[in-house]
Parts: C-alpha cells; structure tokens; sequence
C-alpha cells in the first residue's frame, strides 16, 4: 500500500532517491517508493523500493558489517522471480538499500481481497517461486523467511523480496545463538531447532505452506493457539484439506518432516508443470483488478512528484486486510523496559515448554524451559492451558465499554474465561474510517461508531465487513458515542436524534427523534435497556442537556437541561453523573431526571463502584482520587495524589481493588475500602487505558497491551505484553483507543482507524 509522506515538509532524498510515499515498515526499518531525484518518473517500472534502517537501531560497526553481508548476499541473487537489489549504502549516516519496485500486492493481501487463487494460478505462481529459489540455493544464499507477505505479484508473475534477513552460507556465524528467522504458521521444522539447522530444503517446506495458503486460502497451521501451530509445525502435521487434489500430493511433499525427502527447487519445477515463464501469467480478475489499483497509485504519485506537488498532495491508497496465519506480530522489538516482561503467548512444543516472540520476522527460543505461562481465569489463550472442565461455547451476551454499569472499566472473569469468546474467533486486525470510537461486543457483530452517525459492523470471528452506515445528513456535530446494542438492534445517536438498525444486517429500522432545538451531541450511556444522552447548546453557549431514552419502546421517560456544557457521562448507584469543563459536575436522579446534586469536587472523570455504590471522582490537578458516599456523594476517603494528573483510569473490580495510571506513569493499585495503597509497578511508557480482566490488570496504549496480576508482580516474568501489527498504511497510531475483553481476546479500537483483536496478553 502507498501512504501520503506527512504534509508540510519538504522533499526527503535518500542518496540520489527521491522518496514519494511510504509503502510500509519491516524489521529493519521503512519502506518508501522513490524515484531518482535526477530523473522524475511516473513509470511505476522506473521506480525503486527504498528501505532505510530505523532510526532507533543502534547503528554500529557490527550491524554495518552485518549490513555489507547482506547486501552482497542480495547483489548475487539476480533470478527473474527475484526483486532485483538496485543500489544500497551501507557506510552512510542512516545505511539504505534500493530494490527494484514491483507494483502489486502480496500473495497475503491478494488472497485476503479476493480469495484463493485457481489451481493454473497456483501451479505458475510455484513454478516461477520454485524456480527463484533454484537460482537463489545456487549461489548459496537462503531465504530463510518465505512467507505469503514476501512474495509480491507482478504483471509478468510473481517476486521474492525481503532478502535483508536471509543469509549467505559462509554468514551463518554472525546469527546470534538461539535466534531463529522465520515467521510463525509459514516456517520449517528446522527453523525451531536453530538458524544453523536451516538447509534449502527449509525454503522448499516454506514453499509448500505457500502454496497451499496460496490454493486453500489458509494457512496448513492455521490455529487459534500459538501453542499448537509451533507443536503442528515440529511433527510437519499440515492441515492440506483445503488444497485442490491437483496439488495436493506436491505440496505433501514439500512439507515432509524429513528434509531429504522433500524436492528441491529443481524438482519442485518439473513437479509442477515446469516450463518457461507463461506469455500472459494466469492471474484471475480480482489479482488483475489489484494490480491496476496499485500501478494507478504509484503513476499518481509519481506525476504529482514530477509536476512539483508537495508531499502534502501525494494520494493514499485505501486500506488493507493483513492475512495473519497466527496472532504473533511482526512489528519492530520494543524499547528496553524497566522490567523483564513475559512475552506475549508462553509455547509448548511436545514435552519442551518454549516462550516465543516474534518481531518482523524474527523468532527468539528461550531454552531455559519453564511451565508456559500463568492460567488466567480459566482463559486457554496462548497464555493460559484453560481449564480441564467442559469444552467451552461462545459469547452469548452483548459486552458493551468500560467494562459494566458505572464504567468500572470491569470486564469480570467473562474477560479470560474462554467460554466467553465469539465462536470460530481468531485474531484479526483491519483499517477503518479514522476517528472511531468505542465499540460494543454482540457474540456475531463488532458494532464501531464513527463521526457524523456512521457506523460499522465487522464480524467478531474475523473481522470482515458486515455492514456499514454511512454518515447521516445534518450531523456535522455528532462525535462517536458508543453504540447501544439491546436485543437484535443498534442504536446510533447522532444530531437528529437515535437511529435504529439491524444488528445483523445494518438495515434501518426508523428513528427515535432527538431533543427539540439544536443540540450537537456529546456523550451516551446504556444501563439496564435506557439510553442517556448529553447534548451541548449549539446556538446558546454553555448550555447542555441530558435526556433518558428506554429502547424497547422508544419512549423518552425524561428530558433535564443543565447549566454548563457536558464533558463526561457516566450511570450509576440510581444517577446520572455529569462532569463539566469548568471543573464542576452535577447527579440527577436516574429515574426522574430530578433532585439534581451539584458537586464541586473537580471530577474531570466517574467510575461507580458496583457493590458499594461509592462512586470514584477523578481529573484532579494532584492526580488524587475522591471516593464519594453513594448517596450524599460527600467525600469518604482520597486515593493518592501528588504526582500530577492521571493518565488512565480509576478501573474498580468488584472486590474492591481500585487501579489507575498516576501522573509519574506508575500502574497503582489501591484498596477501596481503606485507601490503602496495594501495590505499584512502573509500566515503561505512557499508558492511555487500565482495565481488569478476570485476575489480571490490563493497560492500553496506542503501541502496547500489557497484563499485570492483580495481585501484584510475584517476579519480573509476571508482566505480559502485546502490540498490534497494523497494516502499512497506518503503521504507527498516533492515541490510544478503548479496548473490550471476552473469554480471553481482547478487541481494540485505535481513533486512527485501526480495530484490532488479538488474545488478551
């Protein structure tokens, strides 16, 4: 995919390339089209691949000398089914190489956008890679990573690329020990063991894994668990069903346990038809239709760059849907923390317990054992072994933000227990419209809100469109409140009123009318079937409005005007509780929308204590939490205070135990009851969410997810992590978004366009 590079800056030269638009990011750093800056073009077939190093890796003499060997690794490999290297810098401040650029997508994306390829498709695509990797094994260099997302599709047949990882034969001592290259679901065998057991015969497996994704439209390891893809990958046992009987005896091959039964790349050609390079390579129409797309983008961008345009007006490509054979990421290693956390996901493989973490690509072994992880409220995610009673169900209830009534930002043991999860659930991630923002969880339906009244449901399985409602006309001044899910409905508020549609279709199911006046809408809030909604003034400043709405009948019980315009909105303990800009807020009565209790407490923020009804007022200057009586909401108790405003929360677990992000950056717990301060932890970088999920704290940011034990860290290795690997088009994400747990997955919406749902850390 093509991204506009940011506006406003002048024109980015690598060497003597001119970059004109971001492609995406790997391992090693980005990825940008360019042009010579000497000679502007808009032939996509005169342009370049630009990768440079990120600017955080550490440049040093080692890695430049890692560097040089890669490059002349990549200058020996010239096939025709190869992405050619073009030119590179290895001494230069920020090290870059150029590859010729081939303008159409992955195999990954391809597959995911229109489907498995036909069986004439699938034996040309392995004839022309086959054939690649025969010119490659024979000047003795190694993929080492061949995977659907390394392989682009070309006008003329497919391409290899992402040779920055492979290594030549005689290099192999510079692989650290225990690091192993490859990526989970496509990788051989031989790459669990070590780098040093890699043969070109690994390549050959990888191959196989391709082309039955390539004709089956997934993964031979697909697997909700990490666990299992890395145990199915250690026997060779591949879920082929899927493959057309044409292929499938090739591809059984490819994929034996054994290296030396496996073809080589030679035979692998005969083996599949052999022949030269086909006249007109038989790509079906929705291929075709994608390669046009993408050598349009690139003519754009490259006329825009030669006319004079700025960076500013170079075009973007629209979004697309990453096939991701397992939930691991290939985003870059995280920056060093203050504590040793457990990777994301604790492995088995047979009787040998090994934590794995992959990062562009990348696959570290720890091969000091240990008992793969921590259970987590019976959840049988890659962290936990689930529990040994029945097998579980699915969601069968609506889980809506924040956790329960009173945006407790408690999601309850339904957050691990994996009799929670959506049916055939598997992570997934796409691109929507920018400025989502929290969604609502049915057990079939996502259901995200956008701006102006739109609205989208993804599947809860995998992420696919379901429906969509465009933005509603006169809404200019509607933002994204949560969606209201009751029964087999959604209800949308905007400007005009609350919108009624299907929830399994999207279909319009008329409207309930909003508020006489104009009134632009600011927040909403379900509890046990009423919808309440604040509205701001839009002619008379200052001036706001809170109304009660019950759905089943879409009777309005009540409408209360309130002096100020409303900041927050939160239900709870029998009241509607309104915090204002101005520092002050205000309760009223749920019921009556009466007896209104103006407090001048500085809540900028609520959360309702369940049980107790106590009700948490934070968004104080000192950072402190105010526990207030239920009924009088008179102070009881402070929490904290000292370092400056909260980051995130307060999250209140039904037992009590409070959890908030203070202004040092510090994750702290606190007793409800008694204020007494539990535990603290520093989380190593600025966190936007906490939530508790079952038995575990969990924290949000735009780049991580990490998961603490409520009862406090009983060594380092107690803190789990996660990061989203968002598709190339919206590589880093700018905030973070709010985040809803069920049965151990967790689904996250990023205010940049993102929906991510992967297991919960």
């Amino acid at each position: 995919m093509l991204e506009a590079l940011p506006a406003g800056q002048p024109p980015r030269l690598v060497g003597p390339y001119r970059l004109l638009a971001r492609i995406g990011a790997g391992g090693m750093g980005e990825v940008h089209l360019a042009c010579r800056a000497d000679a502007p073009t808009a032939d996509p077939y005169r342009m370049v691949a630009v990768k440079t190093v990120r600017e955080d890796l550490e440049v040093d003499a080692d890695f430049r000398t890692r560097f040089r060997r890669e490059i002349a690794a990549a200058r020996t490999v010239n096939g025709p089914g190869v992405a050619h290297l073009v030119d590179a810098d290895a001494d230069a401040p920020t090290p870059w190489l150029a590859t010729e650029y081939v303008p159409g997508p992955s195999l990954a994306e391809a597959v995911v956008r229109s489907g498995a390829l036909p069986v004439a498709a699938v034996r040309a695509l392995g004839v022309a890679l086959a054939g690649a990797l025969e010119g490659v094994h024979g000047v003795e260099v190694l993929h080492r990573d061949l995977k659907p997302a390394n392989v682009l599709l070309g006008a003329a047949g497919p391409k290899l690329i992402d040779f920055g990882i492979a290594q030549a034969f005689e290099a192999t001592a510079l692989t650290s020990t225990g690091l192993v290259v490859g990526s989970p679901g496509f990788m051989s065998p031989e790459h669990l063991v070590g780098s040093r057991a890699v043969v070109p015969a690994s390549d050959v497996f990888c191959l196989g894994a391709v082309l039955a994704f390539a004709s089956s439209g997934q993964g031979p390891f697909h697997d909700d668990e990490m666990a299992a893809v890395i145990y199915r990958i250690s026997r060779a046992d591949a879920e082929l069903s899927g493959v057309p009987d044409e292929l499938r005896t090739v591809v059984e091959r490819c994929m034996r346990l054994d290296p030396d039964e496996r073809p080589s790349a030679a035979e692998l050609v005969s083996l599949l038809g052999g022949g030269g390079a086909p006249e007109v390579f038989p790509w079906p129409s929705g291929v075709l239709s994608l390669l046009a797309a993408y050598g349009e983008a690139a003519r754009d961008v490259g006329e825009a760059a030669a006319s004079g345009a700025g960076v500013a007006d170079l075009p973007t490509l629209g979004p697309v849907v990453p096939y991701s054979p397992t939930a691991m990421t290939d985003r870059p290693p995280a920056p060093p923390a203050p504590v040793r956390r457990r990777p994301w996901g604790a492995v088995v493989a047979g009787a040998t317990a090994v934590a794995v973490v992959a990062t562009a690509g990348v696959v570290l072994l720890n091969r000091t054992g240990g008992d793969g992880g921590t259970s987590t409220g019976g959840a049988a995610g890659p962290s936990g072994t689930g529990s040994a009673t029945s097998a579980p169900v699915a969601l069968s209830q609506v889980v809506l933000p924040y956790g329960s009534a009173g945006h407790t930002n408690d999601f309850g043991k339904a957050g691990t227990d994996r009799a929670y999860r959506p049916a055939g659930w598997s992570p997934w991630t796409v691109e929507v419209e920018q400025g989502v923002g929290a969604c609502a969880l049915s057990p079939k339906v996502l259901v995200c809100p956008g701006n102006r009244g739109t609205a989208i449901g993804l599947g809860t399985a995998d992420g696919k469109e379901v429906w969509k409602v465009p933005a509603q006309a006169g809404s200019d001044l509607s933002g994204p409140g949560y969606p209201a899910i009751v029964g087999d409905a959604v209800y949308v508020t905007d400007m005009n009123g609350v919108a009624v549609y299907g929830l399994a279709d999207g279909r319009a199911r008329g409207r309930i009318p909003g508020p006489e006046g104009e009134w632009g809408i600011k927040h909403t809030d379900l509890v046990d079937g009423v919808l309440y909604s604040t509205y701001f003034g839009v002619r008379k400043e200052g001036t706001g409005l809170v109304t009660a709405v019950r759905l089943k009948d879409r009777r309005r019980l009540w409408s209360a005007p309130i002096d100020g315009v409303p900041e927050e909105l939160v239900v709870g303990a029998g009241k509607v509780l309104v915090a204002f800009g101005s520092g002050e807020s205000v309760a009223i009565d749920a019921d009556t929308g009466r007896d209104p209790i103006r407090m001048r407490e500085g809540c900028g923020t609520f959360a309702v204590h369940e049980k107790s009804g106590s009700v948490l007022c934070a968004g104080r200057a000192d950072g402190s939490v105010e526990v207030l009586d239920a009924r009088t909401l008179r102070p009881l108790r402070t929490l904290g205070g000292g370092g400056g405003p909260l980051t995130a929360g307060p999250a209140v677990r039904a037992d009590g135990l409070v959890a908030l992000i203070d202004g040092t950056g510090a994750l702290v717990t606190y007793d409800l009851g008694s204020g007494r301060e539990r535990w603290r932890e520093n989380a190593g970088e600025p966190m936007d969410r906490v939530y508790f999920a079952g038995d575990r704290v969990v924290t949000v940011s735009e780049s991580i997810v990490l998961s603490y034990p409520a009862s406090g860290l009983a060594d380092d290795d107690d803190v789990r992590e996660y990061r989203p690997n968002p598709p190339d088009s919206l590589p880093n994400p700018q905030a973070g978004g709010d985040a809803l747990a069920a049965g151990g997955a967790v689904f996250l919406s990023l205010p940049d366009g993102l929906v991510v749902s992967a297991y919960l850390p």
